[in-house]
């Protein structure tokens, strides 16, 4: 059996199961599709198959394309690692945030890791409104101290820094189409989708079985299945959290980015370099989520999503599903491919809450 079968077959078996109501599966070795595989619906009615082409949301895992994005802005010295924030983005030095690093943003170092207050789902949407919440935000330890998540401000954050950085002063949504997606995962992965993205995206449905949010709630008061089924949002430019895209895009993207074709060698190294400490909730380099060392690179999303890539194997792999997981089987199998050990044991290597990875204890 291939393994573009044996992975067929497992998406199938989950979906009778209900472990899945759609899904897609892409593994790439150098540059080669091993594996595109999908099954299932689109939505709870099972009117319309998925298919390869079909665009789910990814959550987090849409930081990794925002923060390719940003990087090409540092390659050409728009953007300087070191640099003070309070230079780029003077509102923003405040509360104890006067010397935070452009570096720390990227690298979730700035303390600015509680979500911002809003009235309505429509609200998020709203750049000004929120960007001013997060910039008036109070740290929550000393800048640099520590790794912890920015969880949903890693939008505004490092977004509003791309927005004043800009020599061309395009649009977020125009800055990350054209530094990150095109041409590798064009029409493939979006932050906003038009009409008829918008046709081929699916539905979130909740399993059951799923955790429930804890209190306080690490991002929105509402489930995030909720926020990413409403129309404004998938319509909005939120890169730190409302990423469309198909498993083919992810992987198209890491792909590109392993081949060299997208960033230089150099400042790639640079960016999945791991200077955690212990302590830390998770391992970041310049945005993207880092285990092996900073061998294997991409991130993850709430729900189940992946995307990761392994400079050593050439692999990657990505995998996107529309019912909400409560359990992360096929991320520790798509894991076994890609790393030295298969570490199915160890179920608490996602966090199921947020999709964010956390260190192994």
């Amino acid at each position: 059996m291939s393994l573009n079968e044996e992975f067929k077959n497992v998406l199938v078996k989950r979906t009778a199961a209900g472990k899945e109501l759609g899904a897609q599966v892409v593994v790439m070795k150098n540059g080669e599709i091993l594996v595109d595989v999908c099954a299932g619906f689109m939505d709870e009615s099972r009117s319309r198959p998925v298919s390869r082409d079909t665009l789910f949301p990814v959550f987090s895992t849409g930081k990794a394309f925002v923060t390719t994005a940003a990087l090409r802005m540092v390659e050409r010295g728009e953007l300087r690692l070191d640099q003070p924030v309070r230079e780029i983005w003077p509102e923003f030095a405040c509360s104890g945030k006067e010397n935070v690093t452009v570096r720390q943003i990227f690298m979730h170092r700035s303390g600015v890791c509680k979500r911002p207050f809003y009235n309505s789902i429509q609200e998020i949407t709203d750049w000004v409104t929120m960007r001013q919440r997060v910039e008036n935000a109070a740290v929550e330890f000393e800048p640099g101290s520590r790794t912890q998540y920015q969880s949903v401000n890693y939008t505004w954050l490092l977004g509003e820094l791309m927005l004043r950085s800009d020599p061309k002063q395009r649009s977020l949504q125009q800055i990350i189409n054209e530094e990150a997606i095109e041409p590798y995962s064009t029409r493939m992965i979006f932050f906003g989708v038009d009409d008829e993205a918008s046709e081929r995206t699916v539905t979130l449905v909740r399993n059951p079985g799923y955790p429930k949010a804890p209190l306080p709630a690490p991002c929105w008061d509402y489930e995030l299945e909720a926020i990413m089924n409403n129309h404004a949002v998938r319509r909005a430019c939120l890169p730190g959290f409302n990423c469309i895209a198909s498993a083919r895009g992810m992987a198209f993207h890491l792909s590109a980015l392993l081949e060299g074709h997208i960033l230089g060698k150099a400042l790639l190294d640079e960016a999945c370099m791991d200077i955690s400490q212990p302590g830390d909730l998770a391992a970041h380099g310049l945005g993207y989520s880092i285990q092996e060392g900073g061998s294997v690179f991409g991130h993850g999303g709430y729900g189940g999503s992946l995307v990761l890539a392994d400079h050593r194997t050439g692999m990657v792999y990505a995998y996107t599903c529309n019912l909400m997981q409560a359990d992360d089987d096929m991320r520790t199998l798509l894991q076994s491919l890609i790393t030295e050990e298969n570490d199915k044991t160890n179920k608490k290597f996602w966090d199921l809450r947020t999709g964010q990875q956390i260190r192994k204890s």
